[in-house]
């Protein structure tokens, strides 16, 4: 079958609240798949220590996800590796057996599917893993094996020492790049595309888009939308996606520069709210309509700091750029252990292990998480309706989410004093948390947010 190549993104992504999760810290399902040198649950990560997390982990997790408001997971690569954190793919075919194996994830993607919950598999198909058969295969023939041309080699060997002499993602000599050009690569490539898909997977993830060539991207694309129309294609982006979407190869990207803007006006504190909305104004313009409305959206993940710690611990900004997300167009995400207050510095020391006690939670939070996902779940303007920034003076704006038949306004206020924007004209505005009426001047508290609906 012949799929255009301007198909609309999935219908259910502006309806999705996405979990990321890194499987080897998320929860520790069954300790009898742990490596061998699996470390203590809590204790701080190094870039080679696992923990043994484990899809077991994640499918028990789900009540407690459900209660979050999640609907859709997002797992860091699941294949079969030899590192923590699997973007050295071995065997792309199987899951990993110290997360569970295939088995563990096909009991996880039913019971997730069965309670409406969606799964997004990363594919990391830039680069593979030194131990991948067909890198041996190189490295043991030579120039005689039939995988030589799978790869870019300088040599009659890969070399890994002093220099590797072979092209590798970033210089990383674990992680040999696939020769994109050489059309058995592809082929091999796609048909593990197919393969997960027609195991029911709800889409991908791609990994370091920017190396990626960009019509075999676009074949990517194709493939999954050939196997299933509704399936999500997404990119990791760092800078601007726009060129992605003039390709038609991805439905949205990880709103990295969306990020990049809260981390400036919240956790900084470096930006006024006029140079944050020209900011997003810039991006917004910059996608096709369609693609603003399927953007992941961010305020953390394994590759940055965790959000916390860049506020300076301070829990109150957190919970600003939650609600921002939340009231911004696009599929809002959490990194996995956000919502309790979980900090952590630049990698490894983001990807730290999920607290299950509770104690070690910060419950005001973590209750703020649910309160967005819920007002999120009950207000369709805020998942679907067109965006107009109304107000933005000092450290305060307003933005307001409008469908023909409801209008809601989002207050944020992120200086330490109170604020007082304006309201729409004309009207009378109901605040969705605390069913007071307001009109005209809006005051709005330090470091805190308001939501409100026209009417009531």
């Amino acid at each position: 079958m012949e799929v255009s190549p301007i198909l609309p993104p999935p219908d259910w992504v502006p309806d999705s609240v996405f979990y990321q999760i890194f499987p080897d810290r998320f929860r520790n399902g069954d300790p009898t798949t742990d490596p061998p040198d699996a470390r203590p649950w809590g204790e701080l990560p190094t870039h080679r220590s696992f923990f043994g997390g484990d899809l077991i982990g994640v499918r028990e997790a789900l009540p407690y996800l459900e209660d979050l408001g999640v609907n859709a997971l997002y797992l860091t690569p699941i294949f079969t590796g030899s590192t923590n954190h699997r973007y050295d793919g071995e065997d792309y075919f199987h899951v990993d057996p110290a997360i569970g194996g295939d088995a563990a994830f096909g009991s996880l993607l039913g019971v997730a599917h069965h309670r409406g919950v969606r799964v997004v598999l990363d594919g990391v198909f830039n680069h593979c893993g030194r131990g991948h058969p067909f890198f041996q295969d190189a490295a043991l023939r030579g120039r005689r094996s039939p995988y030589w041309d799978w790869f870019t080699i300088h040599g009659d060997r890969p070399e890994a020492d002093p220099e590797p002499n072979y092209a590798c993602w970033a210089g990383h000599a674990s992680l040999p790049e696939w020769n994109l050009d050489y059309p058995p690569v592809r082929e091999y490539l796609l048909s593990v595309v197919r393969h997960w898909m027609r195991e029911g997977i709800d889409g991908w993830r791609l990994d370091t888009v920017e190396y990626l060539p960009p019509d075999f991207v676009r074949a990517v694309y194709q493939t999954v939308k050939e196997e299933n129309p509704e399936a999500y294609v997404l990119g990791e982006v760092m800078g601007l996606g726009t060129s992605w979407f003039r390709h038609k190869a991805l439905d949205g990207v990880m709103h990295y520069k969306l990020r990049e803007g809260l981390v400036r006006f919240i956790a900084e504190g470096s930006w006024d709210a006029p140079r944050f909305a020209r900011y997003l104004r810039s991006l917004w313009a910059s996608y096709p309509l369609e693609a603003n409305y399927a953007c992941y959206t961010l305020l953390g993940s394994h590759d940055v700091p965790r959000f916390r710690t860049l506020c300076g611990g301070d829990t109150r900004k957190v919970a600003l750029g939650a609600a921002f997300l939340f009231a911004y167009p696009g599929a809002p995400a959490t990194y996995y252990g956000d919502e309790v207050g979980l900090e952590g510095g630049e990698d490894p020391d983001c990807r730290r292990t999920f607290p299950w006690d509770e104690r070690a939670w910060n419950p005001d939070l973590r209750a703020t998480f649910r309160t967005l996902a819920r007002l999120r779940r009950e207000e369709p303007a805020l998942r679907r309706g067109d965006v107009r920034w109304l107000y933005a003076e000092g450290r305060a704006l307003v933005l307001v989410r409008r469908l023909p038949e409801a209008e809601v306004a989002f207050a944020l206020n992120a200086g330490e004093g109170e604020a007082v924007a304006n309201l729409p004209p004309n009207g009378r505005w109901t605040d969705l948390l605390t069913g007071e009426g307001e009109t005209g001047k809006l005051p709005v508290p330090e470091v805190s947010f308001r939501y409100l609906k026209r009417g009531g």
